[in-house]
C-alpha cells in the first residue's frame, strides 16, 4: 500500500505495518461477524455493511498526502454511513451480542480518518451513525437512552483521538517550524562559508598578481621598461577585479594578461550588479572568454555581464580592425554569434 510518488502520513498510517493492522482488521471482523449471523434479520444486509466498512478501511490507508485528500474522505464518510444503517438488521430485544461489531468497526475507520487531519468529518461521520443507531433504537421500541447506549463508548474514543489529533497537529506544527528555522540556518551557514570561500579565492588571486610587482618595486635598484609593462599588466589585472570580479575569473586573468602582453586592449565590464547567474552559464562565459582572448593577436576585446532580467547574460566582443565578432551568452544553452 505505498508509493514512491506520494508523500506519506505524519503517524506513517500506510506501508506493511498498517497493512498488517488493517489485515487483522479484516480477519477479526469477519469472524465476528460469522458469530453475529444468529442475530441477524438478513444476514446478507450485515454482510454488505462489512463490506462497506472494509473498503472505507483500505481507502483511509492509501499512500496518500495529509490532509486525506476530500473526495476520499467523503467516500469513507458515504461508506461508513452505509454500513451504519446495517442497526436495522439487528434484533429488536435483548442484546445484539456479537452482532455489535458494527459500531466499533466504523468507529476504528473514523479514527484512522482522524489521524488522517480529517476531525472534522470524522465527527461527522460518527454523528451520523450514532443518530441512525438512536432512530433504530426508538423505532424498535428500545428507545433512545439504549440507542446512546449503543455508541456512547465510541463517542468517548472519539474524543480521546481527537484530541489526541490536535495534540500531533500541534507538534507536527512545532517540528516544522523547527525544521524551517534549521534550514534556514544551514543554507545561512553555506552561504556565509560560499562567501568566505569566494573571498579568500580572490585574496589569492590578488597577491598571485600584485606580490611579484610589489616584491620588484622594493628589490629593484632600477626599474628597467620590462618592469614597467609587468606593472601596467598588474594595474589592468587589479582594475579587473575592482570592475568586474565576476568576469576575472584565475582563467580569465591569465588570459587576459597574455592577450595584453601582445598588444590587445582587453576591458571586462560587470552591469548585473552581484546577481546570480546559473554556474553552467558561468563556466560557458569563462570558456568563450577565455578562447577569444586567446585568439587575438591585436585590437581589443571587450567582455559585458549585462544587467540583471534581460535575455542574454553576456556579450563579448572581439575586433582586430578589419573583423568584429560577437558572441551573445543567454540564459540558456543558446549561445549566438553573428
Amino acid at each position: 500500500m505505498t508509493s514512491p510518488t506520494t508523500t506519506p502520513s505524519f503517524l506513517q498510517l500506510t506501508g506493511r505495518g498498517t497493512t498488517a493492522l488493517f489485515l487483522l482488521f479484516a480477519v477479526v471482523h469477519v469472524a465476528l461477524m460469522i458469530y453475529g449471523l444468529p442475530f441477524y434479520k438478513v444476514p446478507v444486509v450485515s454482510i454488505g455493511a462489512l463490506a462497506a466498512v472494509l473498503v472505507a478501511g483500505y481507502l483511509v490507508t492509501l499512500p496518500r498526502m495529509d490532509p486525506f485528500p476530500l473526495r476520499l474522505t467523503l467516500v469513507v464518510i458515504a461508506l461508513t454511513t452505509l454500513a451504519s444503517c446495517s442497526v436495522w438488521d439487528l434484533p429488536d430485544r435483548g442484546w445484539p451480542g456479537w452482532a455489535t461489531w458494527i459500531w466499533g468497526a466504523v468507529t476504528f475507520v473514523l479514527f484512522l480518518l482522524t489521524l488522517r487531519g480529517r476531525a472534522t468529518w470524522s465527527w461527522v461521520g460518527f454523528l451520523l451513525m450514532s443518530a441512525l443507531t438512536i432512530a433504530w433504537s426508538v423505532q424498535v421500541g428500545r428507545g433512545a437512552p439504549a440507542g446512546i447506549g449503543f455508541v456512547i463508548r465510541s463517542a468517548a474514543l472519539m474524543v480521546v483521538v481527537s484530541l489526541f489529533a490536535l495534540l500531533l497537529a500541534r507538534t507536527r506544527t512545532s517540528i516544522r517550524r523547527l525544521q524551517r528555522t534549521e534550514l534556514a540556518s544551514v543554507r545561512a551557514q553555506a552561504t556565509a562559508t560560499a562567501a568566505l570561500d569566494e573571498q579568500n579565492t580572490r585574496l589569492d588571486q590578488l597577491r598571485a598578481v600584485a606580490t611579484p610587482a610589489l616584491e620588484r618595486i622594493l628589490t629593484a635598484t632600477e626599474i628597467t621598461d620590462d618592469d614597467r609593462r609587468d606593472f601596467t599588466l598588474v594595474e589592468a589585472a587589479l582594475r579587473d577585479q575592482l570592475r568586474a570580479s565576476d568576469l576575472a575569473t584565475v582563467q580569465v586573468a591569465q588570459a587576459a594578461t597574455r592577450a595584453r602582453s601582445r598588444g590587445v586592449d582587453v576591458s571586462l565590464l560587470d552591469d548585473r550588479a552581484g546577481a546570480d547567474m546559473p554556474t553552467v552559464v558561468r563556466d560557458r562565459i569563462e570558456t568563450t572568454l577565455v578562447e577569444q582572448l586567446d585568439a587575438a593577436t591585436s585590437g581589443r576585446v571587450v567582455a559585458r555581464l549585462l544587467p540583471d532580467g534581460r535575455e542574454s547574460i553576456a556579450t563579448v566582443l572581439a575586433s582586430d580592425g578589419r573583423e568584429t565578432t560577437r558572441v551573445t551568452i543567454a540564459d540558456d544553452d543558446g549561445e549566438q554569434e553573428p
